[in-house]
């Protein structure tokens, strides 16, 4: 199984305790204090719909500066792919509560995110 870029063995099938993921993201990324990450969210013609700040100390804070600095896409802004976004939500709806309750919301959508990490 595949889950935010981290594999875990097949044996577990689709019933990856969201615990080992947030131990995996936590132990790649490290210390993320004073990082600031935002996402923007674009339409399918590729205009800015919002954008938003992802709150410090929340393992969403923590996935999207993993998934920053772990990408192997280019530059200072990264396209978030579906896969990723869904699962980030996932995980933070359980993780986070109501921190993240409305990003979450956002991220369930068809719209293409971007991150970028300061």
């Amino acid at each position: 199984m595949f889950i935010c870029g981290y594999t875990f063995p097949g044996s577990e099938g689709n019933d990856v305790a969201f615990d080992k993921v947030i131990e995996k993201i936590e132990a790649s990324v490290g210390d993320t204090t004073g990082k600031i990450v935002t996402l923007t969210g674009e339409n399918a013609k590729g205009e800015i719909e919002e954008t938003f700040t992802i709150p410090e100390g929340t393992f969403a804070h923590k996935a999207f500066v993993d998934y920053f600095i772990t990408s192997d896409i280019e530059g200072d802004i990264k396209m978030v792919y579906y896969t990723n976004k869904y699962q980030i939500s996932e995980i933070s709806k359980i993780a986070d509560g109501d921190v993240t309750k409305d990003l979450c919301r956002k991220l369930d959508d068809m719209n293409l995110y971007r991150v970028k990490v300061l």
